[in-house]
């Protein structure tokens, strides 16, 4: 299973893998750097059926559907909306090297707000039409804060923090090889990332508060309602989703784990509630042995 995982990354057959020991671990990351850098992503004629939303995103792992907070929130966006969707799991980046992204009649839309955005538009939803503009507001700036700030306390833990237990989260047996190559073609780059972001620049115990600000402000405007802005869900709620989902599904060990399942029990019973409601088949979703 590890081999044919790290085969998804990297397009090369997993058994040359097996065979090749670290030396193929090198080749596979330049490989798949080389391809990331040079590909240009072209749409199938399969994946341009008419009426249908292709959500090609990241495969899933043994504790979830993704292990990505955007690719949680699009998929919970299209089931909360009752959207016509069918999932391609897959390793490569759309347009603007994002995942994930859809194809709609043949139109390709990258960057998982810019999804929301047009499906809203284009299929005219009205999941955020019974908000006012103060909730609108609030949602905005919740949802900004989470992907653009607790993400990366969240992947600073998976990825600089947690290194060593990563290829855990992504399958259930990794194998010498997949541990070499997250560890060391991909981390790294992961970890530059962060520092360039600016959360990589803190000490984890600075980086934890910032995390802990966000989700006690989270949780304080959620209050007692069963959805962020009131009795209903919307187009927010996904994107709250994505990253409470994440960190309570798949961040075991974290301090933002901890928080949420001590603490914070209005945000750890939100993010239940809409996993009950909208993925009663999670745990089909995801990755077996």
């Amino acid at each position: 299973m590890a081999m044919e995982y790290l085969s998804s990354l990297t397009g090369i057959p997993w058994l040359p893998l097996a065979l090749g020991g670290g030396a193929v671990v090198l080749l596979a990351g330049v490989y798949l750097m080389r391809r990331s850098r040079s590909s240009q992503f072209k749409l199938s004629e399969k994946h341009k059926e008419k009426g249908v939303v292709f959500l090609f995103q990241f495969p899933p792992i043994p504790s979830s559907p993704n292990a990505s907070p955007f690719c949680l929130k699009l998929e919970t966006f299209l089931r909360m909306n009752e959207i016509n969707y069918k999932t391609v799991s897959t390793r490569r980046t759309g347009p603007k090297g994002k995942s994930p992204f859809i194809a709609y009649n043949g139109q390709v839309i990258s960057d998982s707000d810019f999804v929301v955005d047009f499906l809203i538009k284009e299929l005219q939803l009205k999941c955020d039409s019974g908000l006012d503009e103060s909730q609108k507001a609030v949602g905005h700036v919740t949802c900004q804060m989470l992907e653009e700030n607790t993400y990366w306390a969240i992947v600073h833990y998976r990825w600089v923090q947690n290194v060593r237990q990563l290829p855990d989260l992504f399958v259930n047996s990794p194998g010498t090889v997949m541990r070499l190559f997250l560890r060391y073609m991909i981390a790294p780059k992961v970890e530059k990332s962060c520092y360039a972001q600016g959360m990589g620049r803190h000490s984890v115990a600075e980086i934890n508060q910032i995390a802990e600000r966000d989700f006690r402000s989270l949780s304080t405007i959620l209050g007692d309602k069963p959805y962020l802005l009131g009795e209903t869900a919307t187009s927010h709620d996904a994107t709250v989703f994505g990253t409470t989902a994440t960190v309570l599904y798949s961040g075991e060990g974290s301090a933002a784990h901890t928080l949420l399942t001590t603490e914070l029990l209005n945000v750890r019973d939100y993010t239940q509630r809409i996993r009950d409601r909208w993925f009663p088949d999670w745990d089909d979703r995801c990755l077996k042995d």
